[in-house]
Formats: structure tokens, C-alpha cells, sequence
């Protein structure tokens, strides 16, 4: 099934580049473990592939394991020249499934670097494009002889939740009351009880651990239950198996903050994903309303696209005044911004300097539907002017699912005609086809013409596969 592509590749490296795709998680390990099927997480960035669409591209994909050649052959039936495109297209894996550090596989096995670096070719025509670009890619690309598409490594702490605030207020985008910068139980008590005696006093407070992601290092603390000394509160943790003696270790080691919990019925989640390039300029990717849950909705599980028109344009204004201030400290690459809305106040949730949980739907949708963003309207714009929307989730867990092979269930969506096809624009994409034999684990990016469209999709998808809504 071929199909229209779109543009791109010059967005990460100009036109005919190499793309190297390093999709590592290069996050705290004790995280990781929370994430069930996280080494296929890894695969998130395949939506990449659909930049061999320019036929002067090629890509270089790295993976920990080996990917089922079904998921490889499934994301090239959506390019105009899957052959060709196959060409151009060179995947290395670390063959190492252990938990850990995709980059630090590549870089620790001498034959396997050796491997990447053959595939790369030349490095003054490719450019590493990292999830995330922390020392261990910066390392990386050094040992490649490639330019990295992210920030440099000693601007990560902008992006922590605490350098967040920071950039909040120097751009005149509002952030919650709180404190930044605490790293003991004495700190975090004093902004605790600042916040508790002020006017007007919260329901709850969150504590947050700096360099956490999708909510996992969050700690809730109603005010009705608090107590003296703080960690002998009726106390929520967002991770599984945290308590007060390991987060505060955590605490110790990278510094958090503390902030008003919001708890409104009107309260919305909506996200801006931006890209400011070599020379500086910001970009305005996409908005998103985030799809929330676990404790008190502080997880990430989904998306919807776009966000709603109520405060759409006015979170890519904010996150335009963001993209600014950081563009000037020197910030290149994609990275996202959370933002929290209540009525007409916004404000700063946290700065993401790395991809996330909806650079793959976004992606994924605006290639193989070879559309634009149109800044205007905050829509996806295909060549005919019609507006896509989409519903994506990484969390889709079926019983029915679990054992069963990527091509299985290419072909069960096939047979259902939910399948995208590229020639409508419309219809489901997969991701996360890896998780499938062992977790029963899948993702999909529902698009369609209109929003309650996506959503009809979204809901046949869970009818079909047998899964509950994520939560």
C-alpha cells in the first residue's frame, strides 16, 4: 500500500541528510522500570522512517534489540517507493535487551559502534536526531563525528522543573505558587508551609523531583492531611514503589519543587511541542490536549490534536514567549511545554527539552498525510486544505493482545478497515508493535477529518483489540 509521505527531512538536517535515530531513554533507570515494555519504547520513533519520503534522505535507526521485520515493512508501505526507501534505510541494533541506556550500548561495544558508524557514512552530511541529548549523546555523536539536533548538555537543567520556573518568568508566562531549588526535607517543609499559610491556601501541594518524566516523580500532599514533621502526612506517591527514605535521596541528588496542586472542574492539560533551529529561530510545531491519569491525573497516557480552540492559539503564544528565552540561552532541537488552563488564566507546568509522548502521533500524522501546520488556525493542513485530527495513546493493554505477533495484528486492523490509508488521510496508525508478544502493550494514532471522527476511530480500535480505556 503506497502512499503520499510528506516532507521534512530538511527540518533535521536539509534536504538529502542522514537522519541517525537514537531513540534512547536516557532517563533515571529506577524510572524506567515503571514503564512496562520500556525497551520498545525505543520504537516510538519509527514514525522517522516516513522522512525517506525526500528520496534523497536516509535514515539510520538504532534500537537496543533487533526490530520484527513486520514493524519495518509496516511503516514503509506508507511511502510512495517502499523499495527505495528501503535502500536508504539502515537499522543497527546493540543486541542487548537488558534495561539500560540505548546510547550507552552503542557506545560500550566496539563492534557494534563500528557497525553504526559504517552505516552513517558521512558524518558531515548527517546530523544525530537523540530523544533526548544528555552527555551520553553528546558522547555519542563526538565518537560518530555528527552535529546532535538538541540542546547542549549543560543547558539540560533549563528544562528541569525548577529551571522551568525560572525561564517561565523571565518570558512573562505565569507559573503556580511554589518554590524551586529544594534539596532537603527542611527546604521542602518551609515551601510547604509557605504555601499552606498563604492567601488563598491550596487543597493539596505536589512535590516534584527536577528530572522526572511523565509525572512519576510527583508526590501529593493534601492539606488536610498534613502533618509535623512533612513526611508523616497522608502522603500520595505518582510511582509505584517510592517512598519518603528514596524520594528524598532523589530529592538530595537532583532538587525538585513544590507548588500548588490545581484542583478545578474546568482544569485543562494542554501541551505546545516547538523546535528552534541551528541559527536560532523558534518554530511552533502543534498544540496538544494531554490525555491524564493514574493518581489525581498525574500521568501522561494520550493526546488529543489539536488542543481545544478555547486557548489554543493562546498556549502557541505562550510557549512562543518560551521558545524565545531559551532559543537565546543557546537551546536547539524539539522539545515540548506543558501548560495548565483554568478559564482564561495559563500557566507553566514544565518544560520538556527533549521529545515526548506526542512528537510520535505528531509525526507519524503530519508525514504520512503530507500536511502543514498552519499557525493560524493550529491545524494540520493536508495539500488539499482539508484539516486532520487525532487521537494517540501509548497505553493500550489488552489480555487479548498479549502473545501475539506484530503482523497478527497489523493484519487483524487491516481486515477491520481501520488502517490508515494514505490515500484518504484517515484511519489508524500503530506504534509500540514490539511490546505485543510479551506485555500485550500497543499505541495508535487515530486520524481522521474531523475531532468526534478521531474519537469514533479511537473507541473502534478498543472495541476491536479488547482494551479499557488507558487509566
Amino acid at each position: 500500500m503506497a502512499g503520499a509521505g510528506g516532507g521534512g527531512s530538511d527540518t533535521f538536517g536539509g534536504a538529502g541528510a542522514t537522519i541517525v535515530v537514537v531513540p534512547s531513554l536516557t532517563l533515571a533507570i529506577e524510572d524506567l522500570r515503571n514503564v512496562t515494555g520500556v525497551v520498545f519504547y525505543e520504537e516510538r520513533l519509527l514514525c522517522f522512517l516516513l522522512l525517506l519520503a525526500d528520496p534523497a534522505a536516509r535514515v539510520v535507526y538504532t534500537t537496543s534489540t533487533a526490530i520484527d521485520p513486520a514493524i519495518i515493512d509496516y511503516y514503509l508501505r506508507f511511502l510512495p517507493d517502499p523499495a527505495d526507501a528501503r535502500r536508504r534505510l539502515a537499522l543497527v541494533d546493540a543486541g542487548d535487551a537488558e534495561l539500560g541506556w540505548l546510547t550507552a550500548k552503542l557506545l560500550s561495544d566496539s563492534e557494534v559502534l563500528g557497525r553504526l558508524r559504517d552505516a552513517v557514512g558521512d558524518p558531515a552530511r548527517a546530523r544525530l536526531l537523540p530523544f533526548i541529548a544528555t552527555p551520553v549523546e553528546h558522547e555519542l555523536a563526538e565518537a560518530l563525528g555528527v552535529s546532535v539536533d538538541g540542546p547542549r548538555s549543560e543547558l539540560g537543567a533549563l528544562g528541569s522543573k525548577s529551571g522551568a520556573r525560572k525561564v517561565a518568568r523571565r518570558a512573562g508566562v505565569g507559573v503556580l505558587p511554589g518554590s524551586e531549588d529544594l534539596f532537603t526535607i527542611d527546604e521542602i517543609t518551609a515551601a510547604t508551609n509557605a504555601l499552606v499559610s498563604g492567601q488563598p491556601a491550596p487543597e493539596a501541594v505536589v512535590i516534584k523531583l527536577n528530572n522526572c518524566f511523565s509525572g512519576l516523580g510527583n508526590v501529593i500532599i493534601d492539606v488536610d492531611g498534613l502533618a509535623d514533621p512533612l513526611p508523616t502526612s497522608k502522603t500520595l506517591f505518582c510511582s509505584p514503589d517510592e517512598s519518603w527514605p528514596t524520594y528524598l535521596a532523589k530529592m538530595a541528588a537532583q532538587g525538585g519543587v513544590v507548588e500548588t496542586l490545581l484542583r478545578d472542574p474546568e482544569l485543562r492539560s494542554p501541551s505546545a511541542q516547538l523546535r528552534i533551529s541551528p541559527a536560532g529561530a523558534v518554530e511552533i510545531l502543534s498544540t496538544h490536549d494531554q490525555i491524564l491519569g493514574g493518581p489525581q491525573n498525574q500521568i501522561y497516557l494520550g493526546c488529543r490534536f489539536p488542543a481545544h480552540p478555547d486557548y489554543r492559539l493562546t498556549i502557541q503564544r505562550e510557549a512562543q514567549k518560551i521558545g524565545q528565552v531559551l532559543a537565546e540561552q543557546g537551546v536547539v532541537g524539539s522539545f515540548g511545554i506543558d501548560f495548565l488552563v483554568v478559564g482564561q488564566k495559563v500557566y507553566l507546568s514544565e518544560i520538556n527539552l527533549r521529545l515526548g509522548g506526542t512528537t510520535h502521533p505528531f509525526w507519524m500524522a503530519r508525514l504520512a498525510t503530507g500536511s502543514r501546520y498552519d499557525l493560524f488556525t493550529g491545524e494540520l493542513c493536508r495539500p488539499d486544505g482539508e484539516a486532520r485530527y487525532y487521537v494517540a495513546t501509548d497505553n493500550l493493554k489488552s489480555s487479548r493482545l498479549k502473545g501475539r505477533s506484530p503482523a497478527d495484528v497489523i493484519s487483524e486492523v487491516d481486515r477491520s478497515g481501520l488502517s490508515f490509508d494514505p490515500a484518504t488521510g484517515t484511519g489508524i496508525a500503530l506504534h509500540l508493535l514490539g511490546a505485543l508478544p510479551t506485555t500485550g502493550k500497543l499505541g495508535a494514532t487515530c486520524i481522521a477529518a474531523t475531532p468526534e471522527a478521531a474519537d469514533e476511530k479511537y473507541r473502534a480500535l478498543l472495541d476491536l483489540v479488547g482494551a479499557d480505556l488507558p487509566a
